[in-house]
């Protein structure tokens, strides 16, 4: 299952850095707002995959806080590749930038879907990055440590 959502975190970050690039041309304003809701729609339920396999992981970190069990985020930002990591925090720090540009930007009334197609695909890299990073190489990390803690029946 894991496979199937690298895969669908992929086809998601591909579409839309391909939509981003086109926001900057003509073409962008072709695009309709349902290609942007499908992509987000995509997203939310990428976030809602990594909520569900966080949920089941028996990583507990140092303690817990009320009845909630934190878990151990410094092993699973060990997990990521450092240049990775590097990369998520540029990602994060180009979708502001990218968002607060786009704000400053006046553009004539037939140029708004463009720049609105540019500011929703700016964000939505980062939404299907993080996924991707996670079930590529957080959930294997997660996995091995709950095979580990598993104690097997005969």
């Amino acid at each position: 299952m894991r496979a199937f959502w690298v895969v669908a975190a992929t086809v998601g970050l591909v579409a839309s850095a391909l939509l981003h690039l086109l926001s900057f041309t003509r073409g962008g304003s072709a695009v309709g707002d349902g290609v942007v809701w499908g992509l987000g729609v995509g997203a939310f339920v990428l976030a809602l995959a990594m909520v569900a396999r966080l949920r089941r992981a028996s990583m507990v970190g140092r303690g817990r806080w009320g009845r909630l069990a934190l878990l151990d985020g410094r092993a699973m930002v060990r997990a990521v590749p450092s240049g990775l990591r590097v990369m998520l925090v540029g990602a994060a720090l180009y979708a502001w930038m990218n968002f607060v540009l786009c704000r400053m930007i006046e553009l004539p009334p037939g140029m708004q879907p463009a720049l609105t197609l540019r500011m929703a695909t700016g964000h939505l890299i980062f939404f299907f990055l993080v996924p991707l990073v996670f079930f590529r190489f957080v959930a294997p990390v997660l996995d091995a440590k709950s095979s580990a803690e598993t104690p097997l029946h005969p």
